[in-house]
């Protein structure tokens, strides 16, 4: 994720037909997600993601970009990780969210993130460290305020002074 000198601030519904073209033919775009849902692993202050044409078959822990309906019934775009399969219906659920989104088709899925630059250090998808991270997300998503309980207990367990 080589830093651009060329940023530009729009909304993704103004750009999603230059993304898509991008992405289908075998490029890849980065931009900064807005919102809390995805905490502790992006935040809206600086992080970044950069996504890639989604393969053909997606599997389970992968953080898409896809397009939803709001409550007016228009386009939204998410940035979700998907926690299930149901048949044809992919289940997306943020990170910091208790409840899973509503059910998306394939064909709603624009990108799949790659790589992330989160608190001034840049990783790929691959990194061992965020490959424990998304399994632990789709596990616990079934018992997400349970999870969260626990992972906050255990990391004021690690985070106390030692001495």
């Amino acid at each position: 994720m080589a830093e651009a000198d060329n940023r530009h601030t729009a909304n993704l519904s103004e750009l999603e037909g230059l993304i898509t073209e991008k992405l289908e033919s075998g490029g890849s775009v980065t931009f900064s997600p807005k919102g809390a849902s995805m905490l502790p692993w992006l935040r809206a202050s600086g992080d970044r993601v950069t996504l890639e044409k989604p393969p053909a078959r997606l599997k389970k822990g992968t953080a898409a970009l896809f397009v939803s309906k709001d409550e007016d019934g228009g386009r939204k775009y998410v940035l979700h990780r998907l926690v299930r399969v149901k048949g044809e219906e992919l289940i997306f659920m943020g990170d910091n969210r208790r409840m899973p989104d509503p059910p998306a088709r394939r064909e709603d899925v624009i990108g799949i993130v790659t790589a992330y630059s989160s608190r001034g250090r840049e990783h790929t998808c691959r990194f061992i460290g965020y490959r424990v991270y998304k399994r632990w997300m789709t596990v616990t998503s079934r018992f997400r305020r349970p999870a969260q309980k626990l992972q906050g207990f255990l990391y004021r367990i690690w985070k106390r002074p030692k001495g």
